[in-house]
Order: C-alpha cells, then sequence, then structure tokens
C-alpha cells in the first residue's frame, strides 16, 4: 500500500514538472516570435486626425497583412511546438514509466497561448516609442507610417489550436499503433520481470 502511494506522488510530481516545464519553455518562446514579427510585418499607413487619433486611410494591403504575417508565424510556431512537445513527453514517460501525455499537452496550450499574447505586446511595444513620436510631429491631415497593431485578436488563438492538433495528432497515431510510451515502458518492465528470476539458472554451473 505505502509503495502504491508512494509510486502515485511520484508520478505526480513528474507530471507537475512535466507540464510546468513544457508551459514555461512554450511561453517564452514568445519573445523571440514577437521580434520576429516586429521585424518583418509591414507597416500601413495612417491619417492623422488631431488629439493623438489617427484613422485607417488610406487602405492599404498592408493593413490586412500584419495580422496575416502574426497568424503565419503563430501557425509555423503551433506546428514546431505540438511536435516537439510531444516527442519530448514521449522520450521522458519512456524513462520514467509515466504518461505524461495530459500534462504535456496542457502545458503546451496554456505556454501557447500566453507566448501568443507575449508575441503581440512585445511588437506593438517595440514599435510603440517611434510611432508615438511622429504622432506628435504631425499636424491634422498629415499621412505617417503606423506601429504594428493587431486588429484581428483571434489571431492570438492560432498558436494553441495549430499546437494541440498537432499533438494530438501524433498521440492518436501512437493509439492506433498501441505504441504509447506508457504502455510500451510498462510492457518492457514485464519483460524484465519475467526475465529475472530465469537469470541464476542461466548463470548456474553445469
Amino acid at each position: 500500500m505505502g509503495r502504491n502511494k508512494g509510486a502515485r506522488r511520484q508520478a505526480t510530481r513528474r507530471r507537475l514538472a512535466a507540464g510546468g516545464a513544457t508551459l514555461g519553455i512554450t511561453a517564452a518562446l514568445g519573445v523571440p516570435l514577437g521580434v520576429l514579427w516586429w521585424f518583418i510585418a509591414p507597416r500601413p499607413e495612417v491619417t492623422v486626425i488631431g488629439d493623438g487619433a489617427t484613422a485607417p486611410y488610406p487602405v492599404s494591403e498592408a493593413t490586412f497583412a500584419v495580422d496575416g504575417y502574426f497568424a503565419l508565424i503563430m501557425g509555423v510556431a503551433g506546428i514546431v511546438t505540438g511536435y516537439g512537445a510531444y516527442l519530448a513527453q514521449y522520450g521522458a514517460a519512456l524513462r520514467g514509466r509515466t504518461d505524461l501525455r495530459l500534462a504535456c499537452l496542457l502545458g503546451t496550450a496554456f505556454g501557447a497561448l500566453v507566448g501568443s499574447v507575449v508575441a503581440w505586446r512585445l511588437g506593438v511595444l517595440m514599435d510603440a516609442g517611434d510611432f508615438r513620436r511622429a504622432l506628435d510631429a504631425a499636424r491634422p491631415g498629415d499621412v505617417i507610417t503606423s506601429g504594428l497593431r493587431l486588429q484581428a485578436l483571434n489571431a492570438l488563438i492560432v498558436w494553441p489550436f495549430i499546437a494541440v492538433l498537432q499533438y494530438g495528432l501524433f498521440d492518436g497515431v501512437s493509439m492506433w499503433r498501441r505504441d504509447l510510451p506508457h504502455q510500451r515502458s510498462a510492457a518492457d518492465a514485464e519483460q524484465e520481470e519475467a526475465a529475472a528470476p530465469n537469470a541464476p539458472e542461466d548463470e548456474a554451473p553445469r
């Protein structure tokens, strides 16, 4: 009984550690992704209407391309992190003989959501200073280059959605193949236990 409780506690600690590590690493990727968005996204032009306000005119492709670049970057991040998180938990589960799938899935989903917000706010913040200076120097009716803005906030869920989809795809393949890591490790443990009693007989002198 005590051994079973100790094993369950150890498994819980492993799941919490794996989920926390996955969340933290995934969320931290929002920083370089935000810098990448700031670096490659085009800036649309806006018209100053006074009192620090602007109007989104003239309308151009750049107005919509800003959101498109962000969604594209988040989509690629979702594919990479979903695949990477599944591979990492698969190897860790084989070594630790603990099912880490749900913990890493939740860590990836929440980490990707946090990372998306970090990337968005960082990109906007990096452009805020130049845009404010240009706005202060402009007069009503002037056309200036806008800073980064994310108009379609639903782009923030692109990364977590694709990451979970990618993760679930590989998990589904493993279930179909009956190759889940905790099942493999349990089978290996049973084989080791079955082979252990035979070892002394094999080593006994003839």
